[in-house]
């Protein structure tokens, strides 16, 4: 096509609006609309409005009214030369810069003018010297004194107002010099010639007679994302209650820099991947190597400490067939969400959140306290997802009643899915924790024994009672050379498999417990026990 060709498509390009925009991970579905009049026969629309980073492969286009059928589309960019601004513009400019030298002009011819009244103040002021140097008659007269000295006062006054004169009109001349200057240089740059990028899609139609058509288009496009965000607000009746609601809103949050307008759109957000294309996994060799124990690993077992996280299936409410819900990530079922509400979305690459969801559950509070993490006690409510789809994993907004306390991360929650959040800490609970530990060496046998107490010291700060979920921990040993023994839970329950101690404590108002267990970690003479 040529370039007179494309130069007339673009000025005689049908205006199109975008009607609903589909956002994925890093790419964003426009469907646009275009109505029109056609005549008989084979001819050529060019559609305006769309970007320049649209993504020629996925373009579609079809009619959804009138007598006519899409034979082909495609798109087409130009390169064309303008200036940056526009022909009023430059002459606004020019305008300024000859009222900025004419006021240049003006401050001139007052600078001159109160110079040669400056110099007459001078001249007079040199007079008045000389005067009173020869010696006035009858000098010894106060009213003569007093001649002289008002005559002086009103030179000087004067000479004071002109040089405030001058000094205006020089500031002035500065200030329209800066002026010109400014207006010269916004010309200049105005009128350079810079490369504007057009971009339409043309389609090819055949109308079977004249009359209005409307078509749609449909394309994909880059510099634009959505990632899901929650805000998870606490309801309670008091602050000791052990039930509550809570209110889930989601959030898509989404960004565009694409170059388009998107006002008053439908919008809506997919999980989908349409970028990502299945690949074979990679196969390479494993390579297995093996050496003999040194003398020193042969006499002695060396242990290592770790700390391990532990899953919680359903949170102790069953098990599920996998260790992790299926999402985004490893294959899930795309979801899409509509927004609640048409809206707008500018082209500016900032963040915009859109209401996609709102979820009122039942939940169940309890104060849990990990005295070995933090000295307070946290808020923790429990949940069961109802509703008719998944919580996406995304960061989340904490509030309790209408203050906000924190920010946290939901993993991937499914339909029907116990899940649980921290609400932030509960200031009327403190807790102190010491621990008091024995070392104990056999001289004959060489066997160790560490006996380690632990003692938590629990304040309820607050004017009502309440029920404590008290959280600790002991090791867990993973080889046979290491025993780990409990002497006295006290009022803990343990379990043994991932070396928890639980126990729910009612603390009354203004009132402090204490707590303790006791356990023991021995080992033979060849195992080297590490600090922990």
């Amino acid at each position: 096509m040529s370039d007179i060709v494309v130069e007339k498509v673009r000025q005689d390009g049908r205006k199109t609006r975008v009607e609903r925009v589909t956002m994925f991970e890093d790419r964003a579905e426009v469907v646009r609309r275009a109505a029109f009049h056609v005549t008989r026969g084979v001819q050529m629309q060019a559609c305006t409005g769309v970007s320049l980073l649209v993504d020629d492969g996925t373009v579609q286009a079809k009619v959804i009214h009138g007598p006519a059928r899409v034979l082909s589309v495609r798109v087409l960019r130009q390169v064309h030369l303008e200036q940056a601004l526009g022909r009023e513009e430059i002459d606004a400019l020019e305008r300024a810069a000859r009222e900025a030298r004419a006021k240049i002009i003006a401050a001139e011819q007052a600078i001159e003018r109160t110079q040669r009244v400056l110099q007459q103040h001078f001249q007079l002021s040199d007079q008045w010297v000389k005067s009173v140097a020869l010696g006035p008659k009858n000098a010894a007269d106060g009213a003569v004194v007093a001649s002289y000295r008002e005559a002086w006062r009103a030179i000087d006054g004067a000479a004071k107002v002109t040089l405030g004169e001058l000094e205006k009109a020089r500031a002035d001349k500065a200030k329209a010099e800066q002026d010109a200057e400014l207006a010269e240089r916004r010309r200049s740059e105005g009128l350079i010639e810079k490369p504007r990028l057009d971009a339409v899609i043309e389609v090819e139609i055949d109308a079977e007679e004249a009359g209005d058509v409307e078509v749609e288009l449909c394309y994909r496009l880059p510099c634009a994302l959505w990632r899901p965000e929650h805000l998870a607000r606490l309801l309670t009746d008091k602050p000791d209650a052990k039930t509550g609601k809570m209110e889930i809103v989601t959030y898509a949050v989404a960004w565009q820099s694409t170059g388009e307008e998107w006002n008053d759109v439908e919008v809506r957000f997919s999980t989908a991947r349409p970028a990502k294309a299945a690949s074979p996994p990679v196969l390479a060799d494993d390579v297995l190597s093996s050496r003999k124990k040194t003398d020193e690993e042969r006499r002695n077992v060396v242990v290592a400490a770790r700390e391990q996280t532990i899953d919680f299936a359903g949170l102790e409410r069953g098990a599920r067939e996998v260790a992790e819900m299926p999402g985004v990530d490893d294959g899930g079922e795309p979801l899409q969400y509509a927004g609640k509400e048409r809206v707008s979305l500018p082209s500016n690459g900032r963040p915009f959140r859109v209401e996609i969801g709102r979820t009122n559950l039942d939940a169940e509070v309890a104060r849990v306290l990990m005295a070995s993490r933090s000295p307070a006690a946290h808020v923790r409510a429990t949940a069961t997802l109802v509703g008719s789809g998944p919580l996406l994993a995304g960061p989340v907004r904490l509030a309790r009643g209408a203050s906000v306390v924190g920010r946290a991360k939901m993993d991937f929650v499914g339909k029907g899915e116990p899940f649980e959040l921290g609400f932030g800490a509960d200031d009327g609970i403190r807790v102190r924790r010491t621990e008091d530990e024995e070392r104990e060496t056999q001289s004959l046998t060489g066997a160790q024994r560490i006996r380690r107490k632990v003692t938590l010291y629990l304040s309820n700060l607050s004017d009502t009672g309440r029920s404590v979920l008290v959280q600790e921990r002991v090791p867990v040993s993973e080889i046979d050379e290491v025993e780990i023994q409990m002497i006295d839970a006290g009022p803990f329950k343990l379990d043994a498999k991932d070396g928890f101690l639980r126990a729910t404590i009612d603390v009354a108002a203004r009132a402090t417990k204490t707590m303790s267990f006791v356990y023991e970690v021995r080992a033979g003479s060849k195992v080297v026990l590490p600090e922990f």
